[in-house]
């Protein structure tokens, strides 16, 4: 957003999916209501011009935002369950001021059919990711891999990427690179900047091991990458494939974000195919196949900038606006 919205200062807020739960377990009912005051408090003292959700509304959000007259848009990833979205009563989309969808309407022809059909114009920007800032050759340096090493990275992503699930493929994942015979093989492993979990390193690890934590640096390691051992998350195809590296998906069942579909998108593009078998001595052979084919030259993916930059205008647009504050709605409200 930074980027996009140019001299427009750009908050962050925090994410209302972490607050529902706490160390797995779900929130107690207090911390929920104190979490609720907290976001109320926030609007209120920044007082933004317009505020961006990102493909869920949470309600205490979308409703704290209207008290304080903020204009509303929201970046709506393509997904699934679209149609029983438009027909709840409470959908949000139609109360937003403006609507963009980060993807490609070329590979999303039902979804775009389905917002047209409920008369909610949406603007298009084509897939948003991170590129890499430096070159293969200095990351590679930077991160000690020999020149001629073949580079394996495994990911979890950074949003839900941090539980069970997430440990569960990287054990599998470390289990098939430790059957992967040969020499000249680096692995780094990208944790997610929520994942917490224990790795759990195969005795005798036959490679070159390297653990990298956060995210910031994560478009420059794929962009020198060889191969990618990742989920079907939107933001971890959209990196792992922009710089031509192989890519191994494994998708990860979700309520509306189809990752499965998105891969098999993906396959259709570029040199992604799905995780035919997360059974250690399975995975491997699929892993020495994609290495063996060697990285994609010339595949490399940039964002569609244009179309980038017309949201941001959109956004600043909006943010030159005044809003109106509805009446009754603090009534909706209830602090303990």
């Amino acid at each position: 957003m930074e980027e996009v919205c140019g001299d427009v200062p750009v908050i962050e807020l925090p994410s209302m999916g972490r607050a529902g739960r706490y160390r797995d377990e779900p929130a107690h009912p207090d911390m929920l209501a104190a979490i609720t005051a907290m976001t109320h408090a926030a609007l209120a003292g920044l007082r933004p011009r317009v505020v961006v959700h990102d493909t869920l509304v949470w309600p205490t959000v979308e409703r704290a935002a209207a008290l304080v007259g903020a204009r509303q848009a929201i970046c709506l990833r393509p997904r699934r369950d679209l149609a029983d979205y438009l027909a709840r009563p409470d959908c949000p989309l139609r109360r937003m001021d403006f609507v963009f969808v980060p993807d490609d309407p070329a590979g999303h022809p039902e979804f775009r059919h389905q917002l047209a059909a409920a008369g909610i114009p949406a603007a298009w920007t084509g897939p948003v990711f991170r590129t890499a800032a430096a070159g293969p050759a200095e990351t590679r340096e930077r991160l000690g891999v020999p020149v001629p090493d073949r580079l394996v990275v495994v990911m979890s992503g950074g949003g839900r990427g941090h539980g069970p699930e997430a440990r569960e493929h990287f054990d599998y994942s470390l289990a098939a690179l430790a059957q992967v015979t040969g020499p000249g093989l680096s692995v780094l492993l990208g944790l997610g900047p929520m994942f917490r979990s224990r790795l759990e390193i195969p005795a005798g690890f036959p490679h070159r091991l390297t653990v990298l934590r956060g995210s910031r640096e994560l478009p420059d390691v794929l962009n020198a990458a060889d191969l990618v051992i990742c989920r079907g998350g939107y933001g971890s195809l959209h990196e792992a494939t922009a710089g031509g590296a192989r890519v191994l998906a494994s998708p990860a069942p979700r309520n509306f974000d189809d990752q499965r579909a998105r891969v098999e998108q993906f396959a259709i593009d570029s040199a992604c195919e799905v995780v035919e078998s997360t059974v250690p001595e399975d995975l491997a052979v699929q892993i020495g196949r994609a290495l063996k084919a060697g990285k994609v030259r010339g595949g490399a993916k940039t964002p569609w900038r244009e179309s980038l930059d017309q949201v941001g205008e959109r956004l600043v647009h909006l943010s030159r606006q005044d809003g109106d504050v509805p009446r009754g709605l603090a009534d909706q409200f209830m602090y303990r």
